[in-house]
């Protein structure tokens, strides 16, 4: 072997040695930059080595909990050994669309309630969303996970958050509370059964005090709530019992755990949550991960606006993402769910969408087409023949209002192609209005 092939060998396996050594050494100083750099590490060398290192560097000491900066700008505490924190080091990410789901409910001075907080990610993102006016109200029952959770909260200095360890129920009781162990403490359950985790040790009880929402909502003073978050390990069922005074004054997005298999161990079904949220007035649920394990629970409005992020929900299909702040894009078919006005199911209702036809789309087209469907039924279309806003305007019969939400199918001649999108007319609103003389 020639000397500079030698030399460049020798400098790699120091290298290497380097990357793998250095947490050893930083370790014993800093805690959280080992933390922070081994599972950085992970993410861009792609090295199944660094993965497969982990259970027995969590053994010797040197990936051990410490205070991490996470994305969004705040710190938290971490330890690898559990599944939140090991996800949040591991990928920067925990439940994506569940939060996605969440955010677009929280403008600046929004309320948002954390039912089963755990250590406190989706409080504390939303405590930076709703800003100094708003407010993160979080649930957490497990004294060990409370004292993280505060800790998470005081070291960012959140003053708009408000920890209540208890266990949201139906009535006001002592409980007992199955702590999970150190592998997934986000297991943890007022089921014992729940709680267990793989063969690792039993989950530990601790008594702990249940509350009602509508009981904290009233103690609390809260003069609105627009997002609740429930992931209590089973006990979604009897968390709603105790908000339905909540949820029929504020109409909050609710996005709520469903896992048949844990609902078993209280004697519930997925059914029989749908069923609660509707008696409260909810007509809206859809899935938002993999496998429907969460599912986001709205309330449709008669009148959509594109600007209004609550009001998302209710675009079925075939608009753009928000430009603007203001307007999207409309694909060649399109759908939304709309609420029909008081009065529609035996009146009727006038079906009313404020569209903008752009100048680039004139220029090739001259003219574009714009028909309607609902229920089957077919609406009147119109033409619009020159650039800027229009107005489509068209009576919809009573006997295809029966339902709540209503699915208003459009239809569109004519679209731009870009790639495999199809573009057509702009969409300001869409609404269904009362007819004259209904109330």
């Amino acid at each position: 072997m020639t000397l500079p092939k030698r030399k460049w060998m020798i400098t790699g396996i120091l290298g290497l040695m380097a990357i793998l050594v250095s947490p050893f050494i930083l370790s014993r100083v800093v805690p959280g930059v080992t933390l922070r750099y081994y599972f950085w590490l992970e993410r861009k060398l792609d090295m199944p080595v660094l993965r497969d290192l982990e259970p027995f560097l969590i053994d010797v000491g040197v990936l051990r909990p410490a205070r991490v900066r996470v994305r969004g700008g705040f710190t938290m505490l971490l330890d690898p050994r559990d599944l939140v924190p090991l996800s949040l080091l591991r990928s920067e990410e925990w439940q994506t669309e569940v939060w996605d789901s969440l955010l677009p409910a929280l403008p600046k001075g929004a309320v948002f309630l954390d039912v089963g907080a755990h250590i406190g990610i989706f409080t504390l993102k939303a405590s930076q969303e709703v800003g100094r006016e708003g407010k993160a109200i979080a649930f957490e029952p497990n004294p060990e996970t409370a004292m993280l959770l505060r800790d998470n909260v005081a070291a960012n200095h959140m003053e708009n958050v408000t920890v209540e360890e208890i266990a949201c129920t139906d009535k006001e009781q002592p409980l007992t509370l199955y702590a999970a162990p150190i592998v997934n403490t986000g297991a943890s359950s007022l089921s014992p059964d729940n709680a267990r985790y793989g063969a690792g040790p039993p989950p530990r009880p601790f008594q702990v005090r249940g509350r009602r929402i509508d009981d904290v909502v009233r103690e609390l003073n809260l003069n609105r709530v627009d997002a609740i978050k429930i992931d209590v390990e089973g006990a979604e069922l009897e968390v709603l019992r105790g908000a339905v005074e909540t949820l029929r004054h504020f109409h909050p997005k609710i996005v709520v755990e469903i896992v048949p298999a844990q609902l078993a161990s209280f004697h519930t079904t997925p059914e029989d949550v749908a069923a609660l949220i509707k008696s409260t007035g909810y007509t809206m649920g859809a899935p938002v991960s993999a496998g429907a394990t969460d599912w986001e629970w709205t309330i449709a409005q008669s009148a959509v606006k594109m600007f209004e992020p609550a009001t998302a929900g209710q675009l079925v299909k075939g608009f753009s993402a928000l430009a603007a702040r203001t307007w999207r894009f409309t694909a060649a078919q399109f759908a939304i769910a709309l609420r029909p006005p008081e009065g529609a199911s035996s009146q009727g209702a006038t079906l009313v969408g404020k569209f903008v036809f752009p100048e680039v789309e004139y220029r090739q087209f001259q003219q574009i087409h714009l028909s309607a469907k609902i229920g089957g039924v077919e609406l009147p279309g119109v033409t619009f023949s020159t650039v800027g806003e229009h107005e489509y305007r068209a009576e919809v019969p009573a006997r295809v209002l029966q339902n709540n939400p209503a699915e208003v199918d459009f239809f569109q001649d004519k679209t731009m192609k870009a790639g495999n999108d199809d573009f057509g007319l702009i969409v300001l609103s869409i609404g269904l209005e009362p007819r004259p003389g209904t109330k």
